[in-house]
């Protein structure tokens, strides 16, 4: 279902990130479901004021009047959230429509994605009811827009830091827990949105409106379909998108069965997931399968692109421990990275200060002992930011390291240097005091922006990902846009 609207205005979509007046109809004080937990967090916002609950049941709802529909409030209203059952959408729709809203965010579910004539039918009402107006839509099955600069969104309860970072999602839970995920892990972000079923406004209007905006340095996307664009037309607008700046897209219902889930979720039709890999391949984007590896990517991205960029896949790793030097090795290896020797000049360096057993000073850099004496361990690291065969150094650290005046000295160093670095850390989940000391530690890693991963594979992937960008620019002689 193609919508015939003008969806190239960014500056109209911007607005939807800064709504002035807003109505929640179908507010009410009773329910604890969905939407509902997110009414109060208004009651202390900037819209405080200028928030209007529509519910003809009530008078009042939280010390706000209640008005009985939309058409009753007497002042402007721009934005409207729609929380009612399914078949009174389309009414209450076209009363939006009737009074002027520009923006109308679709809660309710119970549409397509049930797989039932009926329902389908109802969603096509909505397209219906807005298609020679003013009235744009955003859902249904959704939470809608979120601002990382003002706070605005549907819940407040979350609320990372401000960054460069704009996503869109299909699933209003995965928005939810990326922001969840951004506060515990300093993912920072600009614009969100959650846009369920995508009857109007889609996927494409949105990577246009984040390719253009030029505060947005990174796109990231959950999608389970094109909603109501083509995917040709979608692989057309990736392909310029990806030009100016890097999109990172987790692709949902990828597997026989995760197709069937993703159409009970938002009704997304069965595609064939080679078809993605083929578009990601063509296009330069970021194709990802699952949470973990969307916020490791997107970190890894927000932290080192554009100015921190490794030139290469060259990878230095240095770690006490020949085992786990090893094992990182086979899986950076195993990731289309490179351990490469270290020049002559660097092992002649490690050589004076490391004995000569128990350790090697090729690359991987295996410590041994010393590796747990911090002096030895950052004059090494010295040294490996200075090798011209080395990209990206990669620390992985064990539990005797995380500590705070650690990774105070350790990031002092290494900022001192152009080379790009990262942490990877020993495992938090076996024991409740080195997770404790972490909690305390990671205050100045968040603090300094420097990157950390869980695991070593989580580190392999994501620098491999970044690589393989940096890979498809050089390809097509694209250079990096740095502004």
């Amino acid at each position: 279902m193609l919508v015939d609207k003008n969806k190239s205005d960014i500056d109209q979509i911007e607005s939807l990130f800064y709504p002035k007046d807003i109505a929640f109809i179908g507010a009410t004080e009773s329910s604890t479901f969905g939407s509902m937990l997110y009414l109060k967090d208004f009651k202390d916002s900037e819209w405080s004021d200028n928030f209007y609950p529509v519910n003809p049941k009530h008078d009042e709802i939280l010390g706000w009047k209640s008005y009985p529909s939309v058409l009753e409030i007497p002042n402007h209203v721009d934005t409207a959230y729609i929380s009612v059952k399914t078949k009174i959408v389309p009414k209450v729709l076209q009363e939006c429509v009737d009074k002027g809203i520009k923006w109308v965010i679709i809660f309710s579910s119970g549409f397509s994605e049930t797989g039932e004539t009926e329902r389908k039918k109802i969603e096509q009402q909505l397209y219906e009811i807005i298609k020679n107006s003013d009235t744009r839509v955003i859902g249904p099955n959704c939470l809608g827009p979120y601002n990382g600069i003002t706070g605005m969104s549907f819940s407040f309860a979350a609320r990372p830091k401000k960054g460069t970072t704009s996503f869109m999602s299909q699933s209003g839970g995965h928005l939810s827990q990326l922001l969840d995920i951004g506060v515990k892990r300093d993912l920072r972000f600009r614009y969100g949105v959650s846009f369920g079923n995508q009857v109007d406004l889609n996927c494409l209007d949105f990577l246009r409106f984040f390719r253009e905006d030029l505060g947005t340095k990174i796109i990231a996307a959950y999608l389970e379909s094109f909603g109501s664009s083509t995917g040709h037309e979608f692989f057309m607008e990736l392909k310029e998108t990806t030009k100016k700046k890097p999109v990172l897209l987790w692709k949902g219902g990828y597997t026989q069965d995760g197709s069937r889930a993703a159409f009970s979720h938002t009704g997304a039709l069965a595609s064939d997931f080679k078809l993605w890999q083929t578009m990601a391949k063509q296009t330069g984007a970021t194709l990802i399968r699952d949470n973990e590896e969307f916020w490791n990517t997107i970190k890894t991205f927000e932290l080192l692109y554009p100015t921190r960029m490794p030139q290469g896949r060259n990878v230095g790793i240095i770690t006490p421990g020949g085992g786990s030097s090893v094992n990182m090795t086979d899986l950076f290896a195993s990731h289309n990275l490179k351990v490469p020797e270290l020049t002559l000049e660097s092992q002649e360096k490690l050589s004076k200060i490391l004995p000569k057993e128990n350790v090697n000073i090729k690359n991987p850099v295996d410590l041994g002992a010393s590796g747990f004496n911090i002096n030895i361990f950052l004059e090494c690291i010295d040294y490996l930011t200075q090798d011209n065969k080395i990209d990206i150094i990669m620390i992985p650290l064990w539990k005797h390291h995380v500590f705070r005046y650690v990774f105070k000295r350790m990031i002092q160093l290494l900022k001192k240097r152009a080379k790009p670095f990262a942490f990877c850390l020993p495992s938090l989940a076996d024991s409740v005091e080195l997770a404790k000391r972490f909690n305390i530690a990671k205050r100045i890693i968040h603090k300094e922006r420097t990157l950390y991963y869980f695991s070593l594979r989580d580190a392999a992937n994501s620098v491999s990902k970044l690589c393989d960008y940096l890979d498809y620019l050089n390809a097509h002689n694209i250079k990096i846009q740095e502004s």
